[in-house]
């Protein structure tokens, strides 16, 4: 592979010159320039980008770390891959598929400088092993961080307040009874949509469902066995909500295939706002996921001093369309 040298032999021109035809920095008269980028086209001469990022401290490239590709995670990586394209940087994808040690692998490509900042979505391993890393480079998360001491920003959104509002709009419009289809049992936004839902049973005194065969239900297939596991009910309920629009799509597309009537028969919102909910028709929750990712990258960007951005505000908004009243 030809070297900076080598060009710069072949051309009869300093090594320093040539630098600078390549870096277009610094005066080089067009008669030189010629001869060296001749010389660059002759002996197939590609820099060394690694080189040049270390030099420069910057790579204008962000990563991007999940662990799903679930599409409500989708739905924050796009505009952040617009924004980021927008302000002029490249963004690169990876899926750890719940690797711890992918994970680090990828945050190691920050501290050898093949990153220049991180949005890490789902993460793997613990905050120990990960704030470390905020030493070569800003780290921007999904994660819920506001009890712990990090140093590390997060543009979560605390789904308690939205679950609240879904309940309370079901409850308006005659719901008594509801069921909950939930995700992982361990995350934090199960744990605050839980509370969300014994709280809102206290102030109105109605009893609680059982929330143990609803737990870590997850994609279509899940989404059909919530129905068999509201079907087995001996008490139906007025209400499904579940916590994506996914688990809904298949929840709405088993009753309208049992020619359940919705909202006249039982009432199912989901979570998201996604495309699916639109085309289906059913009730979501939009939560700004788009802004989330924007967001995102607005504070990464920040963070590396390429710009000043003023972050958009998260909101839930209540979308109703014919599976609720």
């Amino acid at each position: 592979m030809a070297t900076i040298q080598d060009i710069a032999k072949h051309a009869g021109v300093s090594a320093a010159t040539v630098s600078r035809v390549i870096n277009n920095s610094g005066y080089v008269s067009t008669e030189t320039r010629q001869v060296v980028e001749q010389a660059i086209a002759e002996l197939n001469y590609v820099p060394n980008t690694h080189a040049q990022n270390l030099r420069r401290g910057s790579t204008r490239n962000l990563g991007i770390i999940t662990s799903t590709l679930e599409d409500p995670v989708l739905a924050r990586i796009e505009p952040f891959m617009q924004f980021a394209n927008e302000a002029n940087y490249t963004t690169t994808l990876f899926n750890t598929y719940n690797d711890p040690n992918r994970e680090l692998e990828t945050l190691d490509r920050l501290k050898a400088k093949e990153l220049d900042g991180i949005f890490l979505i789902y993460r793997t391993n613990d905050w120990s092993k990960i704030e470390p890393y905020t030493q070569f480079g800003p780290i921007v998360t999904l994660h819920n961080i506001e009890d712990l001491d990090l140093n590390i920003q997060s543009v979560y959104i605390d789904h308690y307040s939205g679950y609240k509002m879904i309940l309370e709009d079901l409850w308006e419009n005659g719901a008594r009874s509801f069921i909950n289809v939930l995700g992982s049992r361990t995350g934090i936004n199960t744990k605050r949509r839980i509370k969300a839902y014994l709280d809102f049973c206290e102030e109105h005194q109605i009893e609680p469902h059982d929330f143990e065969p609803f737990l870590g239900i997850g994609g279509i297939e899940g989404g059909y066995h919530a129905v068999e596991l509201i079907d087995a009910l001996e008490e139906k309920p007025d209400a499904v909500l579940a916590h994506s629009d996914e688990i809904a799509s298949a929840i709405v597309s088993q009753y309208h295939k049992r020619g359940v009537r919705m909202p006249e028969d039982i009432s199912v919102v989901g979570f998201d706002n996604l495309d699916i909910s639109h085309l289906m028709d059913f009730t979501t929750v939009d939560y700004s996921i788009h802004e989330q990712g924007k967001n995102a990258c607005r504070l990464l960007l920040n963070e590396l001093g390429a710009g000043a951005y003023e972050l958009a505000p998260l909101n839930f908004q209540l979308i109703k369309r014919n599976t609720t009243k």
